[in-house]
């Protein structure tokens, strides 16, 4: 996903058919003689499924001249989805504005992206695992397993809060399922307070987006905890937004208001190496050199930060990091 057009390529043909489905079908039950069901709509006409598509896709009617020669086109085989893609394709579609609100939309969207490829691509294969804050509202499995890690562990414990405690309430207190050979089971707990686990019982200890959610004296907490909790040749990993870049976003504050500190990588890195782990692999999330190093608006910032690539080597100028360290006995 190099580019704004190549993520759009890739996620809106199916998506913007869909609407087009949807707008046909509001249209139709909303006449008088209204008679086709949803698995109907795809027989309405070529100059109608046309006339709609531009709506939904430019906001406007479709001209005289484009709506001849994409008839032509259909007449002679193509195919509406490849129409859409085509249509989404274009320099047309390319080349409008996006707001500010857009802009926000998309840019959380490619950061979601860019966090199942980390945890699919980088995060390391592990038996068993404290996932620290990892608990997924509508997913009992936790947050690892339904961002697609790869590997299927023989344990993971999900140190969280309670449901009633965090930002996004869960119905149900969960303690403990399986999925396939993998035993899943809660521990409600603070992150900072990890006295419930034995020491030596973790191939990899993972906070993902979630060190940002305790104060710095809490995190040293953590680490200094994580450190008797890893077996030998454990890891810890965490990813974490960059505050290089989210003092552009928010000067006067933190991007999230349950964040409790934002930190520089090279912060980070030293208060690591304070509690004797090393680093020994780290990657950037959305690189946004250019406006980092020439301390650009926000413009800028969203404009670099949807073309840049999700993952790459520059942790200290990018949206988000991530780390991965041992224990520096160990290396």
């Amino acid at each position: 996903m190099k580019t704004t057009k190549s993520l759009v390529a890739k996620v809106a043909p199916q998506s913007v058919k869909k609407i087009v489905k949807k707008f046909a079908q509001h249209r139709l039950k909303n006449t008088a003689d209204f008679r086709e069901s949803a698995s109907e709509i795809d027989s309405i006409s070529d100059e109608s499924y046309l006339r709609m598509a531009y709506k939904v896709i430019f906001e406007r009617e479709i001209d005289s001249d484009g709506l001849t020669n994409w008839l032509n086109a259909l007449d002679m085989g193509l195919s509406r989805t490849a129409l859409v893609r085509m249509l989404v394709d274009s320099v047309e579609f390319q080349l409008r504005p996006l707001s500010s609100k857009d802009l926000s939309y998309v840019l959380d969207a490619k950061l979601h992206y860019a966090r199942f490829k980390l945890i699919r691509t980088v995060l390391p294969e592990a038996k068993v695992i404290l996932d620290l804050g990892g608990a997924s509202t509508g997913d009992d499995r936790g947050a690892l397993l339904s961002f697609g890690y790869p590997y299927l562990p023989e344990k993971i414990y999900i140190a969280d809060l309670p449901p009633d405690e965090r930002m996004l309430n869960a119905s149900e207190l969960t303690q403990h399922i399986r999925y396939k050979n993998c035993d899943i089971e809660y521990v409600y707990t603070s992150m900072s307070d990890l006295s419930s686990f034995e020491e030596g019982s973790f191939d990899l200890i993972w906070s993902g987006q979630s060190i940002e959610h305790v104060t710095q004296e809490d995190a040293e907490k953590v680490f200094a905890q994580a450190y008797k909790l890893l077996k030998p040749g454990g890891k810890l990993a965490l990813d974490t937004p960059n505050r290089s870049a989210t003092q552009i976003q928010c000067p006067e504050g933190y991007i999230h208001p349950e964040h409790k500190i934002e930190y520089f990588y090279s912060d980070l890195c030293q208060t690591l190496e304070s509690h004797n782990f090393k680093v020994v692999e780290a990657k950037g999330i959305i690189d946004l050199s250019n406006t980092i190093d020439n301390k650009l608006d926000m413009k800028h910032f969203c404009e670099e930060a949807i073309n840049s690539e999700v993952l790459n080597d520059k942790p200290e100028k990018s949206y988000c990091f991530y780390i991965c360290c041992m224990r520096s006995h160990e290396l």
